[in-house]
């Protein structure tokens, strides 16, 4: 049932933009590094990556998927013998694929290119990089689909944007960093992509190269995933109450 589900929402995206920025938005970033830095272009593009352009994909595929339901007052779900929480779940399952596999294109396009002008970071530090980045970002999932269904589909994608750029680096370098959501990735893949969320190296010295925090960093988001996908589901599910 869920797995028909999931495959149901993917085909909804079917030659729309959102699917093409599966690609499209890797080999953006990718152009990005290379124009803006040559040689470096793997510290440029993770970068850029982290920063900007994952952060925009996440808003748009989450409010997109809401905004696909709203332009038909949601009766395309509404009218369905299946349990409301149940396509909730599918449609974030849906999204959290779309990231998991962006990321992994991202992975392969900066391995690749590195291979051609300078290997900054090793294979291996940019696949555990971008998991890390992966892992850690979920829990934006449900909120922004909740956020797009209760204030529309540019408003949720602007705050949520807004907020990933304004607070990605607030407290990195700070012991409480776990307290903003939206630091947490930026301090975990400083480890393993060598650079600051500014894009300055690190140095030999840094204490952002320390790996001990990456585990129960990775443990609170998932929690809070858990969290915030279980309460949003229970109230989308009694939308069929109030619509």
């Amino acid at each position: 049932m869920m797995f028909g589900i999931v495959q149901s929402e993917i085909i909804k995206f079917k030659h729309t933009f959102s699917m093409k920025l599966i690609l499209f938005a890797p080999f953006v970033t990718l152009l990005l590094g290379y124009f803006l830095s040559g040689s470096s272009i793997q510290y440029a593009a993770y970068n850029w990556w982290c920063t900007m352009i994952f952060p925009m994909i996440i808003s748009i595929w989450c409010s997109d998927i809401i905004k696909k339901e709203k332009n038909t007052e949601f009766q395309n779900i509404l009218c369905l013998p299946t349990d409301l929480g149940k396509i909730w779940i599918g449609k974030n399952i849906a999204i959290i694929i779309f990231l998991f596999v962006a990321n992994f294109f991202m992975w392969i396009g900066c391995t690749v290119f590195g291979y051609f002008t300078t290997v900054n970071i090793t294979p291996l530090n940019g696949i555990a990089g971008c998991i890390f980045l992966f892992l850690t970002s979920i829990w934006q999932v449900p909120f922004i689909m909740f956020l797009s269904d209760k204030i529309g589909y540019l408003p949720a994608i602007l705050l949520s944007f807004a907020a990933n750029v304004l607070l990605f680096s607030v407290g990195v370098g700070k012991t409480c960093f776990f307290l903003n959501l939206y630091a947490i990735p930026a301090r975990i893949v400083c480890p393993f992509f060598g650079i600051y969320p500014n894009g300055l190296l690190l140095e030999n010295d840094s204490p952002l190269w320390n790996t001990d925090c990456i585990i129960p960093a990775v443990i609170i988001s998932l929690f809070l995933a858990i969290l915030i996908l279980a309460a949003s589901t229970i109230l989308f599910s009694r939308r069929k109450y109030y619509e």
